[in-house]
């Protein structure tokens, strides 16, 4: 990894604005202070003792393939798998929740930072034993039809078949025994062509790095480029193509050795080979270990692989009909999990909020009027528009 240190970056034409305006960036105090109070996966502070091992609850068969399957993909997250005190033969019982898994959890012990439960067990379940985005459903089997309809109006976080889905298990495990100490990742997409998610996920970065340190990824293949976007002066640092050997213990590195922009870190391809969703997969993983924020700029093809490492996925998308189905099926797609997704309206048009929210069945985080064509993200900061919006959705923690 050294040498994401001595990369020297790809020549970038410059806007007359930003050359005009080109400045040495001071590096900005970190607001997560070491030793800071641990998060847990609801944002709860924890009491856990030191070094005490997470725990994932088991709502299911104590004992069977399926079982052992989870368990070894709990270790593997480092965390220990406990059974929630169920019948060995009985489904997940009517009125489950919180006083039953309570009793299981001792004097210094985290409470529980998942749910796990067979995809089956959901068909029979009245009321599911943790609450909503807390639930992940497994199989070892292909998953019926009902299970996902299931899943999908009781918000569980998501179903996963194993073998096949090992990868995605285990990346939603990490970031849920993360326990606050990583970074909060946040990704920006499109909810049709044309949106503007490239300069929104911009104005998001800037306004991200007011509170701490932050990274803006570039994970569009076929957009123009982010660094061509904010403007971004010629800078030494590493590019998508110098990730190949990278791994999830290399996030402080990675992120030191990217170019930096009026504050934020930026990952781009500049003219190299553009990310695969291996090259994101492994970006992600490394820096949503780095305290600060990560803001992902995904093209929709993108958006699934990222999903697994998302704390909030914003789905930018005009104000108009034909935008709204766009969306509609882009969600069809991606299947965020309950909890995720949420809708950012671009201008005024036709559709209201309200609408939006009605149509696509997900909340409305917030309304922005565009900005001028002439304002360049990270560089013509404005108090009103976009800008506004980033800031009141980071201060209220999105």
């Amino acid at each position: 990894m050294t040498s994401l240190l001595e990369r020297s970056s790809r020549g970038t034409r410059l806007g007359p604005s930003r050359a005009a305006a080109a400045r040495t960036d001071a590096r900005i105090p970190s607001r997560f202070p070491a030793g800071a109070a641990a998060l847990s996966a609801d944002g709860a502070s924890s009491t856990a003792a030191p070094g005490a091992r997470a725990v994932v609850l088991w709502h299911g068969e104590r004992e069977g393939a399926l079982r052992s399957l989870a368990a070894d993909h709990v270790s593997a997250a480092g965390a220990e798998l406990r059974d929630a005190g169920r019948t060995a033969s009985g489904p997940i019982a009517p009125g489950l929740g919180g006083q039953a898994d309570q009793s299981l959890q001792g004097p210094g012990e985290p409470a529980p930072a998942l749910h796990l439960c067979p995809a089956e067990a959901l068909l029979t379940a009245d009321h599911l034993p943790a609450p909503a985005g807390q639930l992940i459903a497994v199989a070892d089997a292909p998953i019926a039809e009902g299970i996902w309809r299931r899943a999908l109006s009781a918000q569980v976080r998501a179903v996963c078949r194993l073998p096949e889905d090992s990868a995605a298990l285990l990346a939603l495990l990490s970031g849920a025994l993360r326990a606050g100490e990583g970074a909060r990742v946040i990704g920006v997409a499109g909810g049709c062509g044309g949106a503007g998610a490239s300069s929104f996920a911009a104005r998001l970065a800037g306004a991200a790095g007011r509170l701490g340190p932050v990274a803006l990824i570039d994970a569009d293949p076929l957009g123009g480029g982010l660094e061509l976007l904010v403007e971004a002066p010629p800078a030494a640092g590493a590019r998508w193509e110098d990730l190949a050997g990278i791994d999830t213990a290399d996030g402080a590195l990675l992120r030191e050795g990217l170019p930096r922009v009026d504050g934020v870190h930026l990952l781009t391809a500049g003219a190299g080979a553009p990310p695969r969703a291996l090259d994101l997969d492994r970006a992600l993983g490394a820096l949503a270990r780095v305290p600060g924020h990560v803001i992902a700029d995904l093209s929709p093809d993108l958006v699934g692989p990222a999903l697994p490492h998302l704390d909030e996925l914003l789905i930018v998308l005009p104000a108009r009909d034909h935008a709204v189905r766009a969306a509609w099926r882009r969600l069809g797609s991606w299947r965020p999990p309950a909890g995720v997704a949420r809708l950012v309206l671009r201008g005024r048009g036709p559709v209201s909020a309200d609408e939006a929210r009605e149509d696509l069945r997900l909340p409305v985080a917030g309304v922005f009027r565009d900005s001028p064509a002439s304002h360049v993200p990270l560089l013509d900061v404005r108090r009103g528009r976009a800008d506004a919006l980033c800031r009141r959705l980071l201060e209220a923690g999105l």
